[in-house]
């Protein structure tokens, strides 16, 4: 948790086990659970928790727990789902799978690899770090039937199910996948740039009816870490120029811990799963 508050973190890791709908009957657990799930203190646990009744997210009662004061809660300040993101700016929020497979990494790009911390190992042993398996899930995400994202997830196969492609539903939020192995994002690095749309986003995306000047897009390169900053995901967006107008940050420390796009006039939003 180098660089930031430990609280933080487990701040960041309840926003988003609570935006991946794990907690559908409101009720979060006793602060002695949550800090051996999550492998701190107690007393960490009860200042994440202050921080969220003192936004007006929960609510604690003697008696009766922590609950949720809402079904639908404001957009946290963390790494928040896409899909409530396009809820909040009135639009219909869909998935659609493009592929989910398994692949060794020496078939993902460098920059893939080197996220995993596998690119020093394969100069070392090329034959054995080549074969490490990924799983690559792509989806194109949407807003009232339009294309705004195009998305490509890279996961190391050994942390979770073997039957994962099989048995998971890309179509949902993924953080619910990751939540269902006891794995919550906690922070990102996020690498952004801007360029014009190539052919084939162009028609992935339902581009063409827009100016040929306008058809630009930002492709986000991100790596998110869980709270034990290992590697949870490594991820490359490609974003709508018209629809992403702005990127916003917040950072603590010397850390960057958030990176996601701001929405057009309508709306701001951070974090995208």
């Amino acid at each position: 948790m180098a660089g930031i508050a430990k609280y933080l973190q487990v701040l960041q890791q309840l926003e988003a086990m609570i935006q991946s709908g794990i907690y559908n009957d409101r009720k979060l657990p006793a602060e002695p659970d949550l800090a051996e799930k999550l492998g701190v203190s107690r007393s960490v646990i009860r200042q994440a928790y202050g921080e969220l009744e003192r936004r007006g997210i929960i609510e604690r009662r003697a008696g009766i727990g922590t609950t949720l004061t809402s079904p639908h809660l404001q957009k946290a300040s963390g790494i928040t789902s896409l899909t409530g993101q396009i809820s909040a700016v009135d639009m219909q929020p869909t998935t659609r799978l493009l592929a989910a497979e398994r692949i060794p990494v020496s078939m993902a790009e460098a920059w893939v690899a080197e996220a995993f911390g596998l690119s020093a190992t394969a100069a070392a042993d090329a034959g054995a770090a080549a074969q490490t398996p990924l799983y690559r899930i792509s989806r194109l995400r949407c807003g009232d039937g339009r294309p705004v994202a195009a998305q490509v997830i890279y996961l190391l196969a050994a942390q979770f199910r073997a039957d994962l492609l099989e048995t998971a539903d890309f179509t949902q939020s993924i953080f619910s996948v990751y939540a269902e192995h006891d794995r919550f994002p906690a922070h990102a690095e996020e690498v952004i740039s801007a360029r014009p749309a190539t052919a084939a986003e162009i028609t992935l995306l339902k581009m063409k009816d827009l100016p040929a000047r306008s058809r630009t897009v930002y492709v986000r390169d991100r790596i998110t870490y869980d709270g034990k900053d290992r590697v949870l995901e490594v991820m490359r967006s490609v974003d709508r120029g018209d629809f992403f107008q702005s990127y916003r940050y917040a950072i603590q420390g010397a850390h960057l811990v958030d990176g996601l796009a701001g929405r057009s006039s309508r709306a701001q939003g951070e974090g995208d799963v």
